[in-house]
């Protein structure tokens, strides 16, 4: 049944992965590494040394360890880092899209998605972060770019110049298109209703914490941009503040909230990220391939303090069904064991907050008050996905037969 299982998510892969509309988004996805690298490996150092809440500050007990005028030109340096991202990726994807369709001039497309994109995620005075996992948003706004481009290309005369007034006219709609589309992307209330809905008590019940389990791989593997209560900011939730109070004040061990998104979710299937991605790493390391274990090995450090945007994008990822099953297969059996092992009252749930930049893992044994059960929790589940990823990652292999 699991092989019937591999060979159908197998064959539903391959027809996507020779799709050209994929090929140009793979190529493009690995382009942006060198840069997303860049990216990843700084927000890391300043997450972990610079930030005033960065982990060595806590341990240190100094706040904050380096002047908010070199802090503040860290938050720029990300924000732009962020922005190179996006933009590496979006001229790859033109480029590659348009070149696969015989566009031998890609200048006046590649302009006019790169002001596009720029004008629909950044506001003034504002620069964004983590904009790097808004793919399908981007994706599918350049592709929808490049059609209408080829169809322009297709049915006008292939010497006419590509600044004709023809093409600029269609640069002027797209742009004024993403214009419009910008106010929507950007409403600023959206983040709180994810959080107020996420503290809802229906998220404290299996069927809540379940929907959740589900929908975050999707979200992830799709390249939705993902609320961050669903990443690493679950104690900002008012039930795990509840918990938290109860414990603290009253010293009680029957919580008013025992199975939340912190306890349950957050604390057993974000181990190096969405889909417990460091066993997927940690299997990679000992692959066949010298292509996917010099990627394991640029992201080991990054996935270990829960961030898998290099995995994400050196795979990739995005939109694969071979990666989408595993994540779905972790994140459902995780949260069934982890519930069940908090109704049990075979451990206590994970209540206490830990440092910032803590690595994810750790969360079992150090916030919680049997850190010895829940560790043993931690590493049954953690073995599980090494089990569950590897004959998905034997299947990943097949892509690169020739390669030792």
């Amino acid at each position: 049944m699991f092989n019937y299982l591999i060979n159908t998510v197998q064959r539903w892969d391959d027809r996507l992965i020779h799709r050209p509309a994929f090929q140009s988004i793979a190529l493009a996805i690995q382009q942006s590494i060198p840069i997303l690298a860049i990216d990843i490996y700084c927000r890391l150092v300043f997450k972990l040394i610079l930030f005033p809440d960065a982990l060595f500050a806590n341990i240190l007990k100094k706040y904050p360890i380096f002047p908010d005028t070199i802090v503040d030109h860290a938050r720029f340096i990300l924000s732009n880092l962020d922005i190179a991202v996006a933009m590496v990726f979006v001229i790859g994807l033109t480029y590659h899209y348009l070149t696969a369709r015989g566009v031998k001039n890609t200048s006046l497309p590649i302009v006019t998605n790169f002001i596009a994109t720029y004008i629909l995620l950044f506001q003034k005075d504002q620069l964004p972060t983590y904009i790097t996992i808004q793919y399908l948003l981007i994706t599918i706004l350049t592709l929808l770019s490049c059609a209408t481009y080829y169809w322009l290309h297709k049915h006008f005369s292939a010497t006419t110049s590509p600044f004709n007034l023809k093409y600029l006219l269609w640069s002027i709609i797209i742009i004024s298109f993403n214009v419009m589309l910008h106010p929507i992307i950007q409403w600023p209330r959206l983040q709180t209703m994810f959080a107020t809905l996420l503290s809802q008590n229906f998220f404290t019940s299996f069927l809540g914490l379940l929907l959740i389990a589900i929908l975050a791989p999707f979200l992830f593997v799709l390249g939705f941009s993902i609320p961050p209560e669903l990443t690493n900011n679950q104690t900002t939730l008012n039930t795990v503040i509840s918990n938290l109070d109860a414990m603290l004040t009253h010293s009680i061990s029957t919580l008013p909230f025992p199975e939340n998104l912190y306890s349950i979710y957050g604390s057993f299937t974000l181990f190096g990220g969405i889909g417990n991605t460091l066993a997927l790493n940690l299997l990679l390391l000992f692959a066949a391939s010298k292509k996917y274990r010099r990627l394991a090995i640029l992201a080991w450090l990054p996935s270990l303090f829960d961030n898998n945007f290099l995995l994400y994008a050196g795979i990739p990822i995005f939109l694969r069904p071979l990666m989408l099953i595993p994540m779905l297969l972790i994140n459902i059996i995780g949260t069934l064991i982890a519930y069940l092992a908090v109704f049990l009252h075979f451990t206590q749930p994970v209540v206490f907050i830990t440092p910032s930049g803590m690595p994810n893992v750790l969360l079992p044994t150090l916030a919680s008050s049997t850190p010895i059960q829940s560790t043993i929790i931690a590493i049954l589940i953690f073995c599980l996905s090494l089990l569950i990823y590897y004959p998905f990652t034997k299947r990943l292999m097949i892509e690169v037969p020739n390669e030792k």
